[in-house]
């Protein structure tokens, strides 16, 4: 268990898939993730839990091992607000991506999000020893944006009108920030 000042990072557990089925089935959330009338059963939920016991990966091209973890976000109470994970972290290259989801509505706007964020920050870069950690983000989710902010991510690249939502295109905003720039920002 990974413990921030908010909230709690814990494994990802066979009792949490209903959690997670409720979660990725929720029109606001998925909105917010830029795929709303994206929804998933049970049984995909399990099989995509089963993939993530296997393991790492290794890519097809030059043999590199890919790194990925999902752990849940609790409060301090215990009580399961949503999700963050690393995804294709290589140790060759020291770097990884993440992605959050605050699949309970109450707990949105409350820091919780920018304490998990932190939280997997300071374990992927100074217990990891990652270089490099970064993000995709709706550019029409302003609440994102400004979390990712005070995380001290900055933008490094537009994938433009990327996203098709509600008949309107969005870009993809790829945010990055780095081991000093987060170390930085936490000695000040």
């Amino acid at each position: 268990m990974i413990t921030g000042e908010k909230t709690r990072l814990r494994a990802l557990e066979k009792e949490d898939l209903a959690n997670i089925w409720k979660w990725a089935n929720d029109e606001k959330v998925m909105r917010l993730l830029s795929y709303p009338g994206s929804t998933q059963s049970l049984v995909e939920i399990e099989q995509w839990f089963a993939r993530q016991q296997q393991g790492p990966h290794r890519d097809g091209l030059d043999g590199r091992e890919f790194h990925s973890k999902q752990f849940i976000i609790e409060t301090k109470e215990g009580i399961p607000i949503g999700s963050i994970f690393y995804s294709g972290l290589t140790l060759k290259h020291q770097h990884a991506e993440i992605g959050i989801i605050i699949g309970e509505e109450k707990y949105w706007g409350k820091g919780y999000g920018t304490d998990a964020i932190i939280t997997l920050l300071d374990h992927l870069f100074n217990e990891l020893g990652l270089h490099r950690v970064f993000l995709h983000v709706d550019s029409n989710n302003p609440r994102a944006l400004k979390c990712y902010e005070k995380c001290g991510f900055i933008q490094e690249g537009i994938l433009r009108q990327h996203f098709y939502v509600s008949g309107e295109y969005y870009d993809d905003l790829v945010m990055g920030i780095l081991r000093d720039e987060f170390n930085q920002r936490r000695r000040n």
